[in-house]
């Protein structure tokens, strides 16, 4: 008997702060296995830039927008005026890749995506999947008619409901990271600091330079070497080429540009810390290491840092002179991080478990149409 053709499932995100994007790849990672993956950003390259200029250098305005957009009436003009510019592309897309099934991992692709699909011979289910920890932007509510919505916390579950969408139709799947953080191991850490010429000895600290620029690096820098403590740190610079140039030669950092691999990096260290973004955050609880939030996007991640120290996964420590004490502190009693390990290790056994429920989700949802899956031997 001729082997059935598997699935295909598109997933629409978007390059907009980068961490969309790293959803998007940590579903992939998960349903390659049994589906053909595409993932697609619908948006013209301008977004991006738009987006890279206002995180680096117009934070108030962020900020504005954010809560000008957060609420129902806002949010479903601005549906509309996308779904007017964008919903011809979106069809283009799906008609072109022929999807069993449309996953979106950003709030702005959600109602035209749903105005694309009811334009097709043929609709196919769409799975919403939530993207932050604490507290959704509303945007995110304005459809409520889609066929999952994946809440990736007890937070967000609660947020949706309060919000209309049919319990039938929300699921507590947990946060998705990509495969590397599964496969990343502490264990490799002797290695990992020796190849950056550090030693493993050492009070090693994973710093986020952010991939837009925007995570304020250079105070938080100058903070940990004026502690007088032996540290060492390890800035992921990205793209940023000023940065990496400030900081290349400095004895106590080493710079990383960007490359696809940087969890053994982030398992090598002691602590990871940075902006409170919510797949960064998702990434050092699954790496099992303490989180310091030294800035956030206002607005956007400001929920992030009550989520934080509501499940004891770290810190939040935004101001200076806060951030010398705590980093003296732990760089020189190794039993201050010991104390966050057991909450850490609980919500990652929490969320994990969570996460086996994604793939029954999708499998239903395509058995309706007559695309399980499970039938694929």
């Amino acid at each position: 008997m001729m082997k059935a053709s598997r699935p295909t499932i598109l997933i629409l995100t978007t390059h907009i702060g980068g961490g969309h994007l790293n959803l998007a790849q940590a579903l992939k990672d998960m349903l390659e296995t049994r589906y053909e993956v595409v993932i697609v950003d619908p948006q013209p390259k301008g977004v991006e830039h738009f987006y890279t200029l206002v995180s680096r250098h117009l934070l108030k305005f962020l900020d504005w927008q954010f809560t000008f957009v957060d609420n129902e009436t806002i949010s479903l003009w601005v549906h509309r005026t996308l779904a007017l510019l964008n919903c011809e592309r979106l069809l283009s897309i799906m008609e072109h890749i022929q999807p069993q099934l449309v996953i979106t991992t950003h709030a702005l692709l959600s109602y035209a995506t749903a105005r694309a699909n009811e334009r097709r011979r043929k609709r196919v289910p769409l799975i919403f999947q939530l993207t932050d920890l604490e507290r959704l932007h509303m945007p995110w509510f304005t459809e409520k008619q889609a066929g999952a919505y994946l809440a990736p916390t007890r937070e967000i579950f609660s947020q949706a409901l309060t919000q209309g969408i049919d319990k039938s139709q929300l699921h507590l799947t947990g946060r998705l990271v990509r495969r590397q953080f599964l496969e990343a191991s502490s264990s490799m850490r002797s290695e990992t600091l020796s190849a950056l010429n550090f030693d493993p000895g050492i009070f090693t600290l994973f710093l986020q330079g952010g991939a837009k620029g925007s995570a304020r690096v250079d105070r938080v820098i100058e903070v940990l070497l004026s502690t007088g403590m032996p540290i060492q740190i390890i800035l992921a610079a990205g793209n940023n080429k000023s940065m990496a140039s400030r900081y290349t030669g400095v004895k106590q950092v080493r710079v990383l540009p960007f490359i696809e691999t940087i969890a053994p990096y982030m398992a090598a260290a002691d602590v990871i810390a940075g902006k409170a973004g919510a797949s960064f955050i998702s990434e050092a609880f699954i790496l099992e290491k303490p989180f310091i939030v030294t800035t956030f996007l206002p607005g956007q991640e400001t929920p992030n840092l009550h989520f934080i120290e509501r499940h004891n996964l770290g810190w939040v420590c935004l101001e200076t002179t806060a951030q010398k004490e705590l980093f003296t502190r732990i760089a020189g009693n190794p039993g201050v991080i010991a104390e966050k390990l057991d909450a850490i290790q609980a919500y990652k056994t929490w969320n994990m478990q969570a996460n086996q429920d994604i793939c029954p989700i999708i499998d239903r949802l395509l058995s309706r149409e007559g695309m399980s899956a499970v039938s694929q031997k």
